[in-house]
Formats: structure tokens, sequence, C-alpha cells
């Protein structure tokens, strides 16, 4: 019996490795079973096919672990949609304007006609046709000075910082 129990304990592992990817893991799940099974013996040595009662439970608690773990990253995921609806509302306004302070300074940095663009198309809400019409340009020099601008801009700034930057000047539109 035990003999055959360690030959089942090791089909009854590389099963479960297969599902779980994860040696420690599938080690821990096997443990498990193994126990339920030694527990179950007298139950199980009656059955015809006892080998699939072993890799149905093994099958089974994979199962549930995966969706421990679903269930673990939904809450997870709901605690910090809470937290972030909750953060400090006098530490935000702060934050913003230093981000869009920052945003300013790298704005005047840039040559002039890519400012020219960038705010055209930003602050005036113009399109690249309207601005390239306005500043005597191709409509694709527009264009290029508008990528070079945000190209900077995005190399300069970081990138948590861009969500607020973008909801501060409004949605891209090309």
């Amino acid at each position: 019996m035990e003999n055959r129990m360690k030959i089942l304990r090791n089909k009854v592992y590389f099963f479960i490795l297969k599902l779980v990817k994860d040696p420690t893991l599938a080690e821990d799940i096997t443990q498990d079973i193994i126990l339920k099974a030694w527990e179950r013996k007298d139950k199980i040595l009656g059955m015809e096919n006892a080998d699939f009662y072993v890799f149905k439970m093994a099958k089974n608690a994979v199962m549930d672990h995966f969706k421990k773990l679903a269930k673990e990253k939904s809450l997870q995921e709901a605690v910090w949609m809470r937290m972030e609806k909750s953060e400090n509302k006098t530490e935000s306004p702060i934050y913003e304007r230093e981000t869009l302070q920052r945003l300013d300074l790298i704005i005047k940095a840039l040559p002039q006609r890519q400012q020219e663009v960038f705010n055209l198309h930003h602050s005036e809400e113009l399109s690249l046709l309207e601005i390239s019409q306005e500043l005597n340009i191709a409509p694709n020099t527009a264009k290029n000075h508008l990528f070079r601008a945000l190209k900077v801009i995005r190399s300069q700034m970081k990138p948590e910082l861009l969500t607020i930057i973008l909801g501060a000047i409004g949605q891209l539109y090309f």
C-alpha cells in the first residue's frame, strides 16, 4: 500500500505541477491531496478506479486554488479603487498644480513652433488642419511639430503624471 501511495503521489505531483507551474505550490497541494486520500483510504481502496478519484480530487483542489486567487485579486482591485476614490482632497489639487507647473516649464523649453502648435491644439482645441492654416504651414508639418512636442513632454514627465496632464488638457485628437 505504501509503495502504491508513493507512486500515486509522484503522479499527482506532476499532474498538479503541469497545471500550476510552481513546484512549491504543487508540493503543497499534493500533500493536501495525499493526506485526504490517506484519510479516505478505506473508501478509495474499494473503488474500481481509485487513481481517477484521486486525480479528480487534485484537479478540484487546483481549481479551488485558482478561484481563491481570482477572488483575492478582485478584492485587491476593489480596495485600490476605494483608496483612489478616497484620496486626500487637499493633496490632489496641490499635486495637480505642481504637475501642471512642471508641464508649463517643459512647454516653454520647446522650440517656438512646437509651442505654438501644441498650445493651439490643446488650449484652443484646433485641429491639425486649422493649425496649419493659421500658421501657414503644411498639415504634416503641424503634425510633426505636435508629435515632437509630445515626445519631449512624455520623456520629461513621469508616466503616472501623464494621466493628470491628459485630464487637464483634454484628450488628444489627431
